[in-house]
């Protein structure tokens, strides 16, 4: 009786995550798998804290409240699903404690979990992009918007006398919108790790990696340097773009490839696994069984993992090093559960089944998402074009105009009244002042071309070197505006 009533607040002081609906499938996952086996209900409870999953938290808890506190099951259960603030663990939490009290079996009630949860996944994931379609379009229009401010203000300096702190306010209000809707459609995104780290990931992550990190700060470098020698700044962004587009390509065909291994990867689980159950082998043995053919972007990963494992590698680093290699995250967490769960006892067809439905769901939605960003790419990209076009064009006539009003007004002292006249109620700009529009349209420019590229790469949410491409097209659809634009402007306004 003490304990349960001191129990409360020592539970109090925890502070539990949010768990997503990914992240709660993921575990579920995890768990009806290492359940198949027939093991003991605390083995399940104590696996399943070890996962790598921030829903293990909770079942580190359940596990203290039993360990300690002397708690049962059911009861433990029921606790720290009260003390949970994700509505979606809550309600699992309390389902599992009901399940345990009434004698359900462990491995069939996580099973259907598992499978319910795989639903409210996809629903949760399919409302997040359709924000991310709602969101994308939402950012087209501030761009559209801060492309007005800088044409106004640029305008409107031809009207009146030029407002440096006006100017630079509304510029920078303009930059803050734009960034402001990129982070929205981080925010409206789904959440998810898509790629595992690049320096343990595909030889594709890696080679793209070792190009970034000789080619950027080189680029920068000669960037500086071209512009200081007086280059101009179209010839300049198109060299660096040029530069740029090695390590975008290497990146996207990485992706691709990833994204390749991800749907192989389901039927995979389910080759391997229903081998390895139907001819009575290991898997080592039913590796060498299966026709790799059917799995033309994983083969060369396939191939690796088997001689590995011939070679009387530990079979669990040959396991764990195949989903590194793969540069798949999902791969790379699906694995330790497919060999975690047949090294404790259980059935490979079952357990690859598991493995397959969990792989194939999340495949499927991630596959909706790359099609709504990759319209969502083409549609900025060419946005960038025509705002980059309308803003050198309008700062081309205003620098046309400066110097044609320049010729046209007298230059005697005693013309004061006819210079008036000329200037037709027009205001005149000092050098200064021309090389500030200048630059700021120019810095303006360059800003949204960026920002194009993170909110593109945002929304993709694959590998973050792709920002490379993007950011590539970008500026060099902007270099190509500063050197094409003005000649047409000055040929226009000569006729």
């Amino acid at each position: 009786m003490n304990s349960s009533k001191s129990s409360p607040k020592h539970e109090n002081k925890i502070s539990f995550r949010l768990i997503t609906p990914f992240e709660l499938f993921y575990q579920l996952t995890y768990m009806s798998a290492m359940a198949s086996s027939g093991i003991a209900r605390g083995k399940v409870f104590e696996i399943a804290a070890r996962s790598s999953s921030p829903a293990s938290e909770y079942f580190v808890a359940v596990n203290t409240l039993v360990d300690e506190m002397r708690y049962d099951y059911p009861e433990a259960c029921r606790q720290i699903g009260l003390q949970s603030k994700s509505d979606n663990m809550k309600s699992f939490l309390l389902r599992m404690s009901d399940a345990l009290r009434s004698g359900e079996p462990l491995a069939e009630f996580l099973a259907r979990e598992a499978e319910v949860q795989g639903e409210d996944y996809t629903n949760e994931y399919e409302r997040n992009i359709e924000a991310l379609k709602q969101w994308s379009n939402a950012f087209s229009s501030l761009t559209i918007s801060v492309a007005l401010i800088v044409i106004i203000q640029v305008i409107s300096s031809m009207i009146s006398s030029l407002n440096v702190p006006m100017m630079l306010g509304l510029m920078g209000s303009g930059v803050m919108l734009s960034g402001f809707g990129a982070w929205i459609i981080k925010r409206s995104a789904p959440r998810e790790v898509i790629t595992v780290k690049p320096s343990e990931g595909s030889a594709e992550q890696k080679q793209a990696m070792r190009l970034f990190r000789l080619i950027v700060p080189l680029g920068f470098a000669g960037a500086m340097v071209m512009n200081l020698a007086g280059i101009p700044l179209g010839v300049v962004l198109i060299i660096a773009s040029a530069l740029l587009l090695p390590i975008g390509l290497v990146s996207t065909r990485s992706d691709k490839k990833t994204h390749k291994k991800d749907e192989e990867f389901s039927t995979f689980m389910r080759s391997v696994g229903g081998t390895a159950s139907s001819s009575g082998t290991t898997l080592k043995q039913a590796l060498t069984q299966i026709d790799l053919s059917s799995f033309p972007t994983l083969e060369g990963d396939i191939e690796r993992l088997s001689k590995r494992l011939q070679a009387l590698v530990d079979p669990e680093i040959c396991w764990h090093q195949f989903g590194q290699e793969t540069g798949s995250k999902l791969v790379s967490e699906v694995v330790a559960i497919f060999y975690g769960a047949i090294k404790i006892g259980g059935d490979p067809e079952r357990v690859g089944y598991l493995c397959s439905l969990f792989t194939s769901k999340t495949s499927r939605l991630r596959s909706k998402r790359r099609m709504t960003s990759a319209m969502f790419a083409g549609l900025t990209t060419v946005m960038q074009a025509v705002i980059a076009g309308l803003m050198m064009f309008v700062l081309s006539v205003v620098l046309n105009f400066a110097a044609m009003v320049s010729t046209l007004m007298p230059t005697a002292e005693g013309a004061t009244d006819g210079q008036a006249t000329i200037n037709m109620g027009m205001a005149s700009f000092t050098p200064a002042e021309l090389q500030f529009l200048s630059s700021l349209t120019v810095t303006m420019i360059i800003l949204m071309a960026v920002v194009t590229a993170l909110a593109i790469i945002l929304s993709d949410g694959g590998y973050k070197l792709k920002m490379t491409l993007y950011l590539s097209m970008t500026i060099f659809i902007s270099g190509v505006s500063m050197l094409v634009v003005p000649p047409v402007v000055a040929s226009i306004l000569t006729i």
